[in-house]
């Protein structure tokens, strides 16, 4: 049995079809790991880089002709697809063109039917074909034009005994993105092939169907848009490309990453099991390190993409009052190139229309002059309550425009949403500032927040506790974390009278002031300074629940309290239960990677059948907002625990 491989990349094209520089470094990776003795094992990897279609075609043919039934033959393309005016798929050359009116000229490209020719009179009975291209060609000229469909990879190429897979059937765009040496589904095939972590039954051969469900997951959660596909007959789906090491350290601690990353990062009970099982395996922390990051990284990437997207739409916003026709249709483009879905941008429309929308009244109440100069009846909605133990992401839970307290029914406020990722240990952490707003009166009125007032320039000792608070913030916003904390205990200090005892005050705006502190301590990593904030925080405002998870967390960092920690983290979902009602996507996205870190929890608590209940209440949430990955981890999560019940 022989093992024979042909990789071709196209770099170089004509006038009218971008140039893809990373083919060259795709097919030089392919081959790589394909030649390795132990991974790949191939006899023969032949790299054919631009050729013309008649080199192509001849190179292909050699390539199945001559060949024994047992043996494995695998053709890779990194390039452009094209369609002609039938629809029928083309392989382009480094001379492929068109004409002006926008038809291919078929002599210039590599019909798709000649592959399925040759590899029909082969008799291989296992053909690997991998074609990481797109379909629409991409041209730089004329888009929109008529090659913007699917492609019938399946009828064009399938066959018994052989596997196509794809990057994807419908058009895509292959703009490299920057500083990335291969493409993306490119990068993770080779990944999946090399680290062994393809190999999902851990039997120690990575097989076509599981090397395409390893690179399918890691691209949409780098590029949610892209739809990689396979299309096998009969055996197809299990010819055996590779070997993975069984016992090798390395890869059993990248698996138990896998297992732990949730939406770009790793719970509590995640971040203590790794350094257990790093320290028992012997891997050095570098080591460990650089595992963790390949396996966030395309989290990473994700969120990369959306906040590009975002930039650029804050930035278009900001230079017309209302978005052009012509900045609508370059934006839909630019969601392409980025291969981002419709509800990711969204999610970034309604983020942006949160921070923009101030409608001021039309007269200023006597309660709104009040708040202004005495800091009283502020009404706070917390936002984004992502963190380690949740395991969410900084863009995760879009909170509700306008959240009704149930002692001020009449009041109406606005939030100002505003991210920092730090990172650090491998986990990143999501800052979510929650901002002082202050009263309007019964009809629904919105005043701009803290971040768009200037911080006061006279001196501290003369700042009201408003003005403190909003000085607070800004700096807090802008890093100064320790001037921050001052400026909040100022402003608590001048209204130390505040509290349920104090008939006279509305101490919605302590709680706030309290929760920002106690933010600020926790980021630092004083977890007990912050515990403590947290609590006082709850004691003014006891339906805050994103204090009660924050204060969850600070338990369990400063006193280890997992139980204290679990009975905060239940709290703070009992208090959202009716989020739903307001906005679905904060009830999805926030109850889901709640449930799921309580099921960690739980699990560690040795308290089986209720993680197993957490984890089955998290997967149905994730599943309506379409994190599939992650309801599949928690369906895991439910099969290794009822195999451990057993």
């Amino acid at each position: 049995m022989a093992k024979m491989a042909l990789v071709i990349g196209i770099s170089d094209y004509e006038p009218g079809l971008t140039p893809l520089p990373g083919s060259a470094r795709d097919i030089e990776a392919m081959q790589r790991v394909l030649q390795q003795p132990d991974v790949g094992g191939f006899n023969e990897v032949k790299m054919l880089l631009n050729p013309t279609p008649q080199e192509m075609q001849e190179a292909i043919e050699t390539l199945f002709s001559s060949r024994k039934k047992d043996d494995l033959v695998l053709l890779f393309f990194s390039g452009h697809g094209v369609k002609d005016d039938n629809g029928k798929l083309h392989l382009a050359t480094r001379i492929t063109r068109k004409t002006p009116q926008g038809e291919l000229i078929r002599a210039t490209a590599v019909p798709a039917s000649f592959v399925q020719d040759i590899m029909s009179n082969s008799r291989s009975k296992r053909q690997v074909v991998i074609l990481d291209c797109c379909f629409s060609g991409a041209f730089a000229e004329g888009w929109l034009a008529k090659d913007d469909g699917s492609v019938d990879v399946k009828t064009q190429l399938g066959g018994e005994g052989r596997a196509v897979l794809t990057s994807s059937t419908s058009t895509q765009y292959s703009f490299e993105e920057e500083g990335s040496d291969l493409s993306i589904y490119t990068r993770y095939l080779v990944e999946g092939i090399a680290t062994g972590a393809a190999d999902i039954d851990s039997d120690g051969v990575v097989s076509i169907d599981e090397l395409h469900e390893y690179a399918k997951g890691k691209v949409q959660e780098a590029a949610p848009a892209m739809k990689p596909e396979i299309y096998a007959i009969k055996e197809g789906y299990k010819i055996r490309l590779s070997q993975a090491p069984i016992e090798d350290p390395k890869l059993r601690y990248r698996k138990e990453v896998e297992h732990f990353a949730v939406r770009g990062m790793i719970s509590v009970v995640g971040r203590n099991t790794l350094d257990a099982l790093r320290d028992g395996l012997g891997l050095l922390p570098e080591v460990a390190v650089a595992i963790e990051n390949e396996v966030l990284k395309p989290h990473q990437e994700y969120q990369k993409r959306l906040q590009r997207y975002k930039q650029v739409l804050v930035e278009a916003i900001g230079r017309e009052h209302s978005l052009s026709t012509h900045t609508q249709n370059e934006l839909k483009h630019l969601q392409r190139v980025l291969q981002l879905r419709d509800e990711d941008i969204a999610l970034i429309e309604a983020q942006i229309t949160s921070q923009k929308t101030v409608i001021q009244p039309s007269s200023q109440p006597k309660e709104l002059i009040q708040a202004q100069t005495s800091f009283l009846s502020e009404d706070v909605t917390p936002v984004n309550p992502s963190n380690k133990a949740l395991a969410v992401s900084q863009a995760e839970i879009p909170t509700p425009p306008r959240i009704r307290t149930p002692r001020m029914q009449a009041i109406s406020v606005t939030f100002l949403r505003n991210h920092k990722l730090l990172i650090g240990a491998s986990i990143a952490i999501s800052l979510a500032l929650v901002t002082y707003l202050g009263v309007t009166s019964s009809r629904d009125q919105q005043i701009e927040s803290p971040a768009s007032i200037p911080s006061p320039t006279s001196s501290s000792s003369t700042l009201s506790s408003l003005e403190l608070y909003n000085q607070a913030f800004n700096k807090q916003n802008q890093g100064n974390k320790q001037e921050a904390i001052a400026d909040y205990t100022r402003a608590i200090q001048i209204n130390k009278n505040w509290g349920p005892d104090n008939p006279d005050t509305n101490y919605y705006g302590v709680a706030s002031a309290y929760f920002n502190r106690g933010f600020v301590h926790y980021s630092l990593g004083n977890f007990r300074p912050a515990f403590e904030d947290f609590r006082q925080a709850i004691n003014f405002r006891s339906d805050l629940a994103i204090a009660y998870y924050y204060r969850g967390l600070a338990r369990y960092f400063s006193d280890a309290d997992k139980k204290g920690a679990l009975r905060d983290f239940t709290q703070g979902i009992a208090i959202n239960k009716n989020w739903g009602e307001v906005n679905r996507a904060a009830n999805y996205f926030g109850k889901a990677s709640a449930y799921f870190s309580l099921g960690d929890i739980n699990s560690e608590l040795g308290n089986i059948p209720e993680a197993i209940k957490n984890y089955q209440d998290a997967v149905p949430l994730f599943q309506q907002k379409g994190e599939i990955l992650n309801a599949q981890k928690a369906q895991d999560r439910i099969k290794e625990l009822k195999k451990r019940g057993k």
